[in-house]
C-alpha cells in the first residue's frame, strides 16, 4: 500500500473517531443536560446525530495527547491566576481613580494551530483583565486593562503551562 493510501485511511479513521467520540460525547450531554428521559426524543437524537455529522465536514486538526501529570500544574496556576486577576480587577473597580490603562497587547505565540492554541486563548480570556481579541497567523492581540503590566511575561507563563498539558504529535510528513 503506498503512502498517499495509507494517509487516505488513516484520514478516514480520524473522521470515523471523531464522529464516534462526538456522538457519545453530545448524547452524554443532553442526558446531563436535560436528563434521561428526553433521550427518548426523536428531536434529541436528531440534534445529537447532527452534532455527530457536522464533524465529517470539519478539518481535521493536529493529533494531539493531554500529559495527566501536567494537568494539577495547570489547575493551580490557572486558580491562582484567576484570583489574582479578580482580586486586581475589584480592587481597580473599587478605587476612586480606577488605575486603567486599556489597551491592546501584541503576542507571538510557539503553539502550534489546532486545539492548544485554541485551548490558550479561551484560558486568556477565562482570566479577569484579558481578552483575546485577533490571531493573525502566530501573532495575538489581547485586549487589557492595564497596559503597564507585565502581560507578554504573563502570557508565556500561560504558554508554558498549556505546552506542558499538551503533548503534539508531529504533522504528516515531518513538518512542525
Amino acid at each position: 500500500m503506498d503512502t498517499l493510501s495509507t494517509g487516505r485511511l488513516s484520514r478516514r479513521a480520524a473522521r470515523a473517531r471523531r464522529f464516534a467520540i462526538t456522538l457519545v460525547l453530545a448524547a452524554l450531554l443532553w442526558w446531563v443536560l436535560a436528563g434521561h428521559a428526553s433521550l427518548l426524543s426523536p428531536l434529541a437524537w436528531l440534534a445529537i446525530l447532527g452534532a455527530a455529522v457536522s464533524t465529517l465536514f470539519l478539518p481535521l486538526g493536529r493529533p494531539f495527547r493531554l500529559s495527566l501529570s501536567a494537568l494539577p500544574g495547570f489547575a493551580v496556576y490557572f486558580l491562582s491566576a484567576s484570583v489574582a486577576g479578580g482580586v486586581d480587577v475589584a480592587r481597580r473597580a473599587l478605587s476612586p481613580a480606577m488605575p486603567l490603562k486599556p489597551g491592546f497587547v501584541s503576542y507571538t505565540t510557539e503553539l502550534p494551530h489546532g486545539a492548544a492554541l485554541t485551548f490558550f486563548m479561551a484560558v486568556i480570556s477565562l482570566l479577569p483583565g484579558t481578552l483575546s481579541v485577533r490571531l493573525e497567523g502566530r501573532l495575538l492581540t489581547v485586549h487589557v486593562l492595564d497596559t503597564r503590566l507585565p502581560i507578554e511575561t504573563s502570557l508565556s507563563d500561560l504558554e508554558g503551562h498549556i505546552t506542558r498539558v499538551f503533548i503534539m504529535a508531529p504533522r504528516p510528513g515531518g513538518a512542525a
